[in-house]
């Protein structure tokens, strides 16, 4: 049976919860001198700067923004998981690009001599060490950090001149946190990639009949390329379908997902096969 991430980082000795605290603590202890008798947060510093963030919208203050988009850190979250971690990870890393880019426009910097409150680099390194034990990677998109499940296959696939430039983040950011429940969202995922390899199945049968089979008989019976589970349409109807829970579905998404990827990896190695072949001719030669 395969192992889960929490697992996997258990066996590594990751302490994935002291991490988190550490980052806690790092945003919210008021540990920044600032005079002989006033100390702040990182927290207190952001929000002095917030309302010149470029992400803000019509947020009038840090707490409004957080409100807004649910970020309410706990020192100890119940039912605590590694998505309080990378959550935490990203908040703080995004409201420091933020801060970093206003700190510039008001000519603090080494060249003035002037330093702003917060050592942004060091918060940047401590994040990026914790993303790199944990096995996760950063993706950008519209000036905004996500971190997200290393995955080689993923990776290889949005790469892929078969892949178009507006499908790769969502493809390497499909397993990405906020999207664990969001049914709609997956299956957009997925209808695009469908479309791509619809294109491509010749080959596909060409070098994998059973998964091509097996694919496309998932695109076209669980709901992602037809209404499969609304009666009024009996051509298309699975009663089965229709009657799994949400859970389940998702599940079969995700499954769908990784043989996508497999689906590509394999049409990409049609050439690579050709070169391998005339490899082998040399060397038997």
């Amino acid at each position: 049976m395969r192992r889960n991430f929490a697992q996997i980082l258990k066996d590594a000795q990751i302490d994935i919860k002291m991490e988190y605290q550490k980052l806690y603590g790092m945003l919210y202890d008021r540990s920044i001198q600032i005079s002989n008798m006033n100390r702040i947060s990182a927290y207190d510093e952001l929000s002095e700067r917030f309302i010149d963030f470029y992400f803000r919208g019509t947020c009038l203050s840090i707490d409004e923004f957080n409100n807004m988009h649910g970020f309410h850190f706990e020192k100890e979250p119940s039912d605590f998981n590694i998505d309080h971690l990378v959550s935490l990870c990203e908040y703080i890393y995004n409201m420091l690009m933020a801060y970093q880019g206003v700190q510039g426009s008001m000519g603090y910097g080494y060249m003035t001599g002037m330093h702003a409150p917060i050592n942004v680099q060091f918060y940047f390194m401590q994040i990026n060490q914790i993303i790199e034990e944990i096995g996760y990677m950063q993706a950008n998109e519209d000036g905004i950090t996500i971190f997200i499940e290393k995955c080689p296959a993923a990776i290889a696939v949005a790469e892929s001149d078969l892949i178009p430039t507006n499908l790769s983040y969502r493809l390497i950011s499909y397993h990405h946190y906020a999207m664990k429940g969001n049914i709609e969202a997956k299956k957009t995922v997925l209808v695009q990639l469908a479309s791509i390899l619809e294109a491509k199945r010749g080959d596909l049968i060409k070098v994998d009949k059973v998964l091509e089979s097996d694919l496309f008989y998932i695109f076209n019976n669980l709901n992602i390329r037809h209404n499969n589970i609304s009666a009024e349409d009996p051509g298309k109807y699975k009663a089965y379908v229709a009657q799994m829970s949400t859970e389940n579905l998702e599940k079969w998404y995700d499954e769908a997902y990784q043989m996508c990827l497999l689906a590509f990896l394999e049409l990409e190695n049609i050439d690579r096969k050709v070169e391998f072949d005339q490899l082998k001719r040399e060397i038997e030669k």
